[in-house]
């Protein structure tokens, strides 16, 4: 698999990201991190909880290497399978959406109890969950489609998708300013649809439904009841590691005011390098480890690089966050209705979540393991434990820590849920394992010197410039960015080339 596939998906998550940043500086300015904005944000996290769990998680665990198996066989048959599919998420999700238009406020009560202590709160989500909730009917049926176009080499339609739900999130905040609250819900639905549209008439699969019949559900019956039980298990397995986000904006509910919006500012920051270089990665490995599943040389020398690949943008951002953290924050979100304290809280977040950012990144390659060997419980039985350390210690800390305890307790579940994955490879991979190199120690040597450099440019010119934040902050990262790369490349680290040259795994 080529290298050059990452750069087609970088170029779009790239873009998702700035115009995501661009979403998110407009929902500062005008919006805030206040009450409202919490019950806001409540709202939108709630599809994309299920969006993670069977956009995500079920695609890459179970649908992929499953439609790759039965496309070796017969190209009609995988595309019957694909519909199949698709009928059973278009069903399921729509059953969801029935679900929480009629029983928003147990929803609400249950996952975020402190909105019941302010009736204009809890009355904000209440009227904006049923709205934004159906978005998860589009995006896990595109989920599907997408799927597929990665497999057969197109990436470029379905990393570009959420480009699309920013811009209309944009140009809504433009319009309507601090009164786009539900503007806002309607937008993101309707965004969905479009983005659904634009798959089914660019992937040509539209053409295989003129000869699906009951008869294709007949055939498949079999292969369904297996894809059904995978299916579960792969729920439960997201859905324990995905129910750590709901573990936290439960307790930041009880928290208190804008405390939900704290952690959502500085989860979008720490996502950045996360999405651009570990979900790009992970995206174009998985297809390859499922396509050579049987030639282990080849895997583990892919495995091994997309580790280090991932390690040269995770520690150096890492360090970066560490020491200018309130300035990111400051411009990126620092106007309008969101206060100095909202930055202080924010940035002091950041430097909390920069210690789990190599974890996260390492996490996400760890299972792409599993997922090709179609092992699906062994995340699972990875994030219990996780999960669990997760819920102990937010609920020891929000009252004494507040929001930075919750900060912490994130942290702490990701390294744990690591430490478990890569114990499970031993375990269950053991040939596997003595062969990867998770830390190589020369190579990482290679980057902390780098990454110790940039800091020391950075803290000069923090000292000796003077100019104004924006320029001051674009001159620091621009120097301290060129001047990790130029020692990279002076120490000659191997995988570098892979970022400005086309190569291959194998």
């Amino acid at each position: 698999m080529k290298i050059n596939n990452f750069s087609k998906i970088f170029t779009n998550i790239f873009s998702s990201r700035i115009t995501g940043f661009i979403r998110d500086v407009l929902f500062a300015n005008y919006l805030g991190a206040n009450l409202l904005s919490d019950a806001f944000l409540f709202a939108f996290k709630l599809p994309n909880l299920f969006r993670r769990i069977l956009a995500e998680g079920v695609m890459n665990s179970v649908f992929i290497p499953m439609y790759v198996k039965i496309d070796n066989e017969s190209q009609s048959k995988a595309n019957d399978f694909i519909w199949c599919i698709f009928l059973i998420f278009l069903a399921l999700t729509s059953l969801l959406s029935i679900f929480v238009f009629f029983y928003s406020d147990l929803i609400i009560s249950l996952l975020a109890p402190g909105f019941l202590e302010n009736t204009d709160q809890f009355n904000m989500a209440y009227k904006l969950t049923p709205i934004i909730f159906p978005f998860l009917i589009f995006v896990t049926l595109s989920a599907v489609i997408s799927s597929v176009l990665n497999v057969r080499g197109k990436f470029f339609l379905p990393s570009f998708l959420s480009v699309i739900l920013n811009i209309f999130m944009i140009g809504t905040l433009f319009i309507f300013k601090s009164d786009s609250h539900f503007p806002l819900a309607w937008s993101i639905l309707i965004a969905g649809i479009i983005q659904l549209l634009l798959l089914l008439i660019n992937s040509n699969i539209l053409i295989s439904l003129s000869k699906f019949s009951l008869k294709s559900f007949i055939w498949f019956t079999s292969i369904l009841i297996t894809f059904l039980k995978r299916f579960l298990y792969s729920i439960f397995g997201s859905g324990v590691v995905q129910l750590n986000i709901f573990v936290s904006m439960l307790f930041a509910s009880l928290v208190g005011e804008g405390a939900i919006s704290h952690i959502y500012y500085a989860d979008r920051i720490i996502d950045l390098p996360f999405a651009l270089i570990a979900v790009a990665m992970t995206f174009t490995l998985l297809p390859y480890l499922s396509k050579n599943i049987l030639d282990e040389k080849k895997n583990v020398k892919a495995f091994n690089q997309t580790i280090i690949f991932c390690l040269i943008f995770a520690l150096p951002s890492s360090f970066a966050l560490f020491f200018i953290s309130e300035e990111i924050v400051t411009v990126l979100f620092g106007r309008g209705e969101y206060q100095y304290n909202d930055i202080i809280i924010t940035s002091n977040i950041l430097i909390i979540y920069a210690f789990s950012l190599p974890g996260y990144m390492i996490s996400r390659i760890c299972n792409q393991v599993f997922y090709s060997y179609e092992r699906v419980d062994l995340p699972v039985k990875a994030s219990i434990p996780a999960l669990i350390l997760n819920f102990i210690l937010c609920f020891v800390l929000f009252r004494s820590l507040g929001v930075y305890g919750l900060a912490i307790a994130g942290a702490l579940s990701v390294w744990l849920n690591v430490i478990l994955q890569v114990i499970y490879i031993k375990l269950k991979f053991h040939s596997f394992y003595l062969e990867i190199e998770l830390l190589n120690f020369l190579k990482i040597l290679k980057i902390l010197t780098a990454s110790i450099a940039m800091i020391l440019v950075i803290l000069f010119f923090r000292y000796y410039l003077e100019i104004n934040i924006y320029i001051d902050l674009c001159i620091k990262i621009f120097s301290g960015v060129l001047i990790y790369f130029l020692i990279l490349k002076t120490l000659r680290l191997e995988e570098l080339h892979l970022i400005y040259k086309p190569a291959s795994f194998n």
